[in-house]
């Protein structure tokens, strides 16, 4: 059986939705990519800044607050100071830091990266996906096969697109790693 890789990336920063002290209501925030490190004595504490895609108000989404320099590390540090546009999205993405600020992860865009299966082989799909919990695998499967959601229920159901491990591949999330078999049968 082949075996194909594919690789899901982000796009974007996906928005950050959370009350808007201007607006008054929930609001989309949409991150700078940029963050603001402040010391004081021995601290450190940093953000990234996002900015209301209604009214353009500024809300700090605390990623450390009150760190020890030597804890966070030299390199970190300085990519956080150089607002690394690989930290930021990851940071953007992450659910845990956006809950703990009082806010929730929008929509993700994304891009699955690798080759398509031929229809005349079974093959192994192989799937690396880091830090995009949320995404169900129906929706990266969806988006690489071209693929309507009844025409892929269907694949489903008759056993020609499965999850390796057994899991219901319509209804589970997208893991870090995961694999699916694609059988040869699917126009």
């Amino acid at each position: 059986m082949k075996t194909i890789r594919w690789r899901v990336e982000a796009i974007s920063a996906p928005a950050a939705l959370r009350p808007c002290g201007t607006c008054g209501a929930e609001a989309r925030f949409e991150s700078t990519g940029r963050f603001r490190v402040n010391s004081q004595k021995k601290r450190l504490d940093v953000w990234l800044i996002y900015r209301c895609a209604t009214c353009g108000s500024v809300w700090n989404c605390a990623v450390i607050s009150c760190g020890r320099p030597g804890g966070i590390g030299r390199e970190r540090l300085e990519r956080f100071m150089a607002n690394d546009a690989d930290l930021a999205l990851a940071c953007a993405l992450d659910t845990g830091l956006l809950k703990s600020n009082g806010a929730r992860r929008g929509r993700i865009n994304f891009v699955v990266e690798g080759d398509v299966p031929d229809d005349g082989e079974d093959c192994c799909v192989q799937i690396e996906a880091e830090g995009l919990a949320g995404i169900r695998l129906a929706e990266g499967l969806r988006a690489k096969l071209g693929l309507a959601r009844r025409r892929l229920a269907d694949l489903a159901k008759e056993g020609l697109v499965t999850s390796a491990d057994g899991m219901d591949l319509l209804a589970v999330k997208l893991r870090p790693h995961q694999v699916v078999v694609v059988r040869a049968r699917r126009g």
